[in-house]
């Protein structure tokens, strides 16, 4: 994903905008965790989940972006 590309869609479109500030939000609360010397299970579990809603976030921006390129002329 192009964050420059991102950061372009998000001032002009509310909806990208959230989308990427949640996905920032998942990446800081990964590399946290990811930070420790030693997971728990449940934090090994959360790291696990964050990735995948990451993911999926990722996926529906590009969808969103692929979208509105089709709107833009610039």
């Amino acid at each position: 994903m192009d964050k420059e590309l991102v950061k372009k869609f998000a001032k002009k479109y509310e909806d990208v905008k959230e989308l990427f500030e949640k996905h920032q939000n998942m990446e800081k609360e990964i590399e946290e965790l990811t930070r420790k010397a030693y997971l728990t299970q449940e934090e090994e579990f959360k790291v696990k989940q964050l990735k995948k809603e990451k993911l999926y976030i990722k996926e529906k921006i590009c969808k969103l972006i692929k979208d509105y390129e089709g709107i833009d002329v610039e």
